[in-house]
């Protein structure tokens, strides 16, 4: 009975898998001497998801692809095409992951959106400024020679695998909230395009550049800036602009790094730039550099902030915070004296007077967007916290 159950289910399941033998959905072609859509059956047209390309692409290759192709398609795979450049707008608007050719130099205005894996040299990426497709994110591939992918909290980059250099930077949604962006210690270049038209948050994100910083290439920082006001939380650097609009960087190196080709919207240009006091004046008058709003010393920014008592600092463990929809609750540990209220730039808004453990606090009473809380205590000791409207 049972070989009798058998015979008869492999009768039914034979159709079946005949129907996936002839599809072929994982599809190689030689493409350049013949167009593309020659190269491809009728069948391949419909049922093609993962498309491997040698050879090179024509212009009514990128046409054929964009017509239709593309939307079926999870991966277009170019790593042995003998492609130097993608040219501008070449697979238009649809997403899809892409693997880049080995021998790719350079990558055109809007060439594409989506995912894409490096395979050889980093590529010079164009514009993708003011257009609705978001630059692509760009991976090394796993088994890249000497390029490694690195994941920081607020951003994710390409970089060579001793470190020395920054070929891509794009941030992600943790920038938002107002975390700096921080080039890694031991970068000495940043490398042509890298963050360029990279949507930043400029008035609440420092770009803190290391002491190792020797160069900065063709348009690296020619970003596209985005003017958001609110609660700035900074890391071991306070907010270095002044008015709305201002962006902030900060330089730890001793000579200025070189800079090539800036751009339209350079992010130096936008910025108050902070520098070690001792090369103040080569900044002020080295190329690029003198674009700034402002040059200033870190020393004079840290100095901003030492009016407040431990204002860099995220609050002390004297200190619980408890947050509803309209208020602040503060629980202290230990008997407390005044509240005084700070705004940003260190002025006193007012002070209080306490003699309970326990404080509700009015967020309409607080000042926008961010609101710096000093709580003294009876034993003469005193917690810093930040508050947000």
């Amino acid at each position: 009975m049972k070989k009798i159950l058998l015979a008869v289910l492999s009768v039914l399941l034979m159709p079946c898998g005949l129907q996936a033998q002839n599809t072929e959905t994982h599809v190689t072609v030689h493409a350049g001497e013949a167009e593309l859509e020659t190269l491809l059956t009728e069948e391949q047209k419909q049922s093609v998801t993962h498309l491997t390309v040698t050879g090179t692409l024509r212009d009514e290759d990128y046409a054929f692809l964009r017509g239709g192709l593309l939307e079926q398609l999870d991966t277009l795979d170019l790593r042995e095409a003998e492609i130097d450049t993608i040219p501008a707008g070449a697979l238009g608007e649809m997403n899809l992951y892409l693997i880049l050719p080995e021998v790719i130099k350079c990558i055109g205005d809007y060439a594409f959106t989506g995912e894409c894996e490096v395979t050889g040299s980093f590529p010079y990426m164009s514009e993708y400024k003011n257009s609705p497709r978001h630059k692509p994110l760009m991976l090394a591939s796993k088994d890249h020679p000497w390029l490694v992918n690195v994941e920081e909290l607020c951003y994710f980059a390409v970089y060579s695998q001793n470190g020395d250099t920054l070929y891509y930077l794009k941030p992600n949604e943790f920038v938002y909230e107002r975390e700096d962006v921080e080039i890694r210690p031991g970068t000495r270049v940043i490398a042509p395009t890298a963050i360029r038209d990279m949507d930043i948050p400029i008035e609440n994100t420092n770009l803190v550049l290391p002491e190792s910083m020797d160069s900065i290439g063709d348009y690296a920082l020619d970003i596209r800036p985005n003017f958001i006001t609110g609660y700035s939380k900074k890391n071991r650097y306070p907010n270095g602009g002044e008015s709305y609009g201002d962006g902030s960087i900060v330089c730890e190196a001793q000579n200025p790094p070189k800079i090539g080709r800036p751009g339209k919207s350079f992010w130096v240009s936008h910025s108050y730039v902070y520098v070690p006091e001792a090369s103040l004046e080569a900044y002020k008058t080295a190329p690029g550099w003198k674009l700034a709003r402002k040059i200033d010393t870190i020393e004079n920014l840290m100095k901003k902030w030492q009016g407040i008592p431990s204002a860099r600092g995220e609050g002390g463990t004297s200190v619980s915070i408890t947050s509803t929809d309209e208020t602040y609750i503060l629980n202290f540990s230990k008997a407390p004296l005044q509240m005084d209220y700070f705004s940003t730039d260190g002025s006193l808004i007012s002070s209080q007077k306490l003699s309970s453990m326990e404080v509700t606090l009015p967020k309409t009473k607080l000042k926008k967007a961010l609101t710096i809380v000093c709580v003294r205590f009876a034993d003469g000791t005193n917690e810093t916290i930040k508050l947000i409207p």
